[in-house]
């Protein structure tokens, strides 16, 4: 195995640590904070923990979805919506700051672990709209898995980020990242997609009525 594959794994393997670190100490935090359930201070509570869930759910493998939970199983029906617009919100920003990543940044990114034919894809597709870029991508695709791949993108993009355990493939925020990097994703089709798949839990608990 070459040197820049074993900094690869050696990275992935640090991030996924410092994602589920800091999916700890959130959760912690929420579990600290749930006792002293009074009227006065509850409000600022849940304010300041949803912005801290928003800002770590955007972060590529911390399990933003295992945290919303954690916030919905504590606070019950009363913080369903906000989890569920709070983690709109953070993926759509993991999708804007792929969407900002330089093309020749990624690039050379991809040439240095020597994915040539990934480097020149992203220098011809840089400047191109989502539905130009998913015509040059389909010319060069062969595979009729990876074909249906593209195709139905928007529907494998909503069940990833609904799989336990997607961590392992960077998380909501990391899938929301390659999606913007990947330029096949319209921010409308995008926003679109995260309402769909992100909304059963929260919408049904809200609901429901639910209260721990």
């Amino acid at each position: 195995m070459s040197r820049r594959w074993i900094l690869l794994l050696f990275f992935y393997g640090a991030l996924m640590a410092i994602g589920w670190g800091i999916s700890g100490l959130i959760s912690d935090a929420i579990d600290m904070k749930a006792p002293g359930d009074s009227a006065s201070g509850m409000i600022w509570v849940m304010a300041l923990v949803c912005m801290v869930y928003m800002l770590a759910s955007a972060i590529p493998f911390v399990p933003g979805a295992e945290i919303g939970l954690a916030l919905i199983a504590v606070f019950g029906a009363r913080v369903a919506l906000l989890v569920y617009v709070c983690m709109i919100c953070a993926l759509s920003l993991s999708f804007i700051a792929g969407r900002l990543v330089p093309a020749a940044w990624l690039s050379r990114m991809f040439r240095y672990l020597k994915f040539h034919k990934a480097a020149g894809l992203v220098e011809d597709t840089a400047t191109l709209s989502p539905a130009a870029c998913e015509a040059r991508v389909r010319d060069l695709i062969d595979n009729r898995f990876l074909l249906a791949l593209l195709s139905y993108r928007h529907i494998a993009l909503a069940v990833a980020i609904n799989v336990p355990g997607n961590t392992v493939l960077g998380g909501g925020g990391g899938l929301a990242l390659i999606a913007g990097m990947s330029r096949l994703f319209s921010p409308l089709g995008f926003v679109v997609t995260l309402m769909i798949a992100v909304a059963p839990i929260p919408l049904t608990v809200f609901m429901m009525g639910y209260q721990p």
